[in-house]
């Protein structure tokens, strides 16, 4: 694998081997929470959920995707009905909260190495991962899946409701939060967050500015030019987050508020 990324010229894996190394379906699916899960098995597996896709062997991408989605849904629940997977959820926040720690001891332990890109990336890709993942729990109401699948909402089932899971697993993040979009209520704040992401994703392109990312040292940040610009988009973005998930999008509103927080 690392000679196949050399020769491709592409960057490699973290030094920490959370990738670029072998994962095992049977920690991803068995191990959800407690003392085994560790951070590795936690980002592994939502990682496999929110922004995997499959390059060799559909087939056991499928089945470990399904096993994992089977888990969350059962949870040893004597029977089921349609609602927001808080199972799921809560590890989609825990996730989330997990690179938000993981950035600041990454920030200790290299002497702020190439703290800036992971810094630009975790406000803007990532975020936009846990935006996409809470989405995809969000959309297990039972008034958006009777919009998105009439008869799984007439006769729910937890088969039925691993295949609807499966068709977010398939997508990627930006897409997920693109549907929402194009039935927000706003269109501005919608064009603004994908225009400003637009222009994340072309920053990050640009080979300029990502080496200029990658040697800033934090001293230098608050006078630095182009980290700033980057910084002020970013504080945008998440503007526009908040107005979609908090305040424009009545249905979002509502779900954000019941299991956002509590």
């Amino acid at each position: 694998m690392a000679a196949l990324l050399a020769k491709g010229k592409f960057t490699p894996p973290g030094r920490t081997g959370m990738f670029g190394n072998l994962a095992f379906s049977h920690s991803l699916i068995h191990q959800i929470g407690g003392q085994d899960d560790t951070n590795r098995n936690t980002t592994q597996r939502m990682l496999l959920l929110l922004e995997s896709q499959a390059i060799n062997r559909m087939e056991a991408y499928e089945r470990v995707i399904r096993g994992i989605i089977k888990r969350y849904l059962e949870n040893g629940f004597r029977s089921f009905r349609l609602k927001v997977p808080r199972f799921l959820l809560n590890d989609v926040h825990r996730f989330w909260r997990t690179m938000c720690v993981d950035y600041a001891s990454k920030y200790r332990e290299r002497a702020g190495d190439g703290w800036a890109i992971r810094n630009v990336k975790l406000q803007m890709s990532r975020k936009l991962i846990f935006a996409a993942g809470l989405i995809t729990c969000f959309s297990c109401d039972p008034d958006w899946v009777a919009e998105r699948d009439a008869e799984l909402a007439r006769q729910p089932a937890v088969d039925g409701m691993v295949d609807y899971l499966v068709t977010f697993v398939h997508r990627t993040p930006l897409e997920i939060v693109s549907e929402v979009l194009l039935h927000h209520p706003e269109p501005d704040t919608a064009g603004t967050l994908l225009d400003i992401y637009d222009r994340f994703l072309a920053q990050l392109d640009d080979n300029t500015v990502r080496e200029q990312l990658q040697r800033l040292a934090p001293d230098a940040a608050a006078t630095d030019t182009k980290f700033s610009e980057i910084q002020r988009e970013c504080r945008r973005f998440e503007e526009a987050l908040e107005k979609i998930f908090f305040d424009e999008n009545p249905r979002l509103a509502r779900l954000t508020r019941k299991y956002g927080v509590f």
